[in-house]
Order: C-alpha cells, then sequence, then structure tokens
C-alpha cells in the first residue's frame, strides 16, 4: 500500500466514478442492484437518508453483494466508504444489517473477509468506524 493510497479519506474515494453498468454487464450485479445504486450514488445527503428510510435493507442487500462478489479494490474502498458515510450520517441505520429480509444472506461475511485481506489495514482506517455496531 503506499502511502498515497493510505492517506485518502472517505470524501476522496466516494469522488470516484464506478462503472456499476460494467459490473451489471458482467452479470455481478442485477438490474435491480443497478437500478438502486443508480439512485443511491452521487445524490444529496438528505435524498440517500430518505431513500434508505424507505427500503433501507434492500440498500443494505445490493452493498453486501457487491462486497461478496466483485474484488476490484477500488469497488469495494467505494463500497465501504459508502456504508461508512450512510452509518456515520445515522449510526441507528446499523440496524438495516441485521433486518429480517437478510435472514436468508450471511450479511457479516463479505466484512470478516476482509480482515483476511492485505488491504484490511486500509478499509479500517479508511472508514475509521466501529463495525461492532454491525455485528453488536
Amino acid at each position: 500500500m503506499t502511502m498515497d493510497h493510505a492517506e485518502l479519506t472517505t470524501e476522496q474515494v466516494l469522488r470516484r466514478d464506478i462503472p456499476w453498468e460494467t459490473y451489471m454487464t458482467t452479470k455481478l450485479i442485477t438490474g435491480t442492484g443497478l437500478q438502486l445504486l443508480r439512485r443511491y450514488d452521487k445524490k444529496a445527503e438528505n435524498y440517500k437518508a430518505q431513500l434508505l428510510d424507505d427500503d433501507g435493507p434492500s440498500y443494505i442487500r445490493v452493498f453486501v453483494s457487491i462486497l461478496r462478489d466483485i474484488f476490484k479494490e477500488e469497488t469495494v474502498e467505494y463500497v465501504l466508504a459508502l456504508i461508512d458515510e450512510m452509518l456515520t450520517a445515522n449510526p441507528k441505520r446499523a440496524r438495516l444489517f441485521h433486518d429480517k429480509s437478510l435472514a436468508s444472506e450471511d450479511a457479516y461475511e463479505p466484512f470478516l473477509r476482509q480482515t483476511s485481506s492485505p488491504m484490511f489495514m486500509f478499509y479500517f482506517f479508511i472508514l475509521d468506524y466501529d463495525f461492532s455496531v454491525i455485528f453488536g
């Protein structure tokens, strides 16, 4: 990890443009996932808050599926930064990870897998977030 990479902030990571359409074309995200991402990504904070209030579990499902299925570093960092932004704005949103509609999915596995990644310390520092809020 270069020093420049380690100094990235959540805001800097969120300035990236992620090619969500490419991920749908290669079947790494679904059409519904793409629609949700288009609706959410690069939008105003109050608009995102409303989306999460209306259908938070669907957004969490998309974020978790990306972390589970996509391994491109920039995309993983981006989704972790989206989650950080969401939880920083309202820590009570961690409850969304415990929603009963996610019961059939292992919402924690993608996060736990990151702990064995060489980039884990980067994720840990970029998010500066206590994931025990999610894991309970």
